[in-house]
């Protein structure tokens, strides 16, 4: 739970989580984590649901462990069940983390059920290969900060 009542108030998500409001749009739920269709959703990709922690984390990068692996345990339930549930190919699964499109500042996972040509792009939908030394250089960044504690 929400243990800052200040916060509570102010999220959604915490809402959703406490089971405050919204409960007939969770899909699934455990003590620490739940499954909430989006509020927006794409007609060429409908489904589109959130799996959200109940406590208020703020980022992935913010959360324990334990919570990790149940967040991903139940992202996982989701990505299987969607394709049947309606009637998608498979699913995109993408983590918001205070880009510049979100707007609630609390971990959720986007699960994304995807359909034969519904032009679902990632920005940037310019994006081309990136020569092999700048891959490495990219790389190179990446582990130094991995290789940290």
């Amino acid at each position: 739970m929400c243990d800052d009542d200040r916060v509570k108030d102010e999220c959604p998500f915490c809402m959703i989580g406490s089971g405050e409001t919204d409960d007939d749009l969770v899909a699934f739920r455990t003590d620490r984590v739940f499954v909430s269709t989006a509020l927006k959703q794409r007609s060429a990709n409908p489904g589109q649901v959130l799996v959200c922690p109940v406590a208020h984390v703020t980022a992935l990068h913010a959360a324990e462990p334990p919570l990790l692996t149940e967040l991903l345990e139940v992202v996982t339930r989701v990505t299987r069940a969607a394709p049947a549930a309606f009637g998608a190919m498979g699913t995109t699964v993408m983590n918001n983390n205070n880009a510049p499109d979100q707007v609630i500042s609390h971990l959720h996972v986007h699960v994304i059920p995807r359909f034969d040509g519904d032009d679902l792009v990632i920005p940037n939908p310019d994006r081309r290969p990136a020569p092999r030394n700048v891959r490495v250089q990219l790389t190179a960044r990446l582990r130094d900060r991995l290789a940290e504690p």
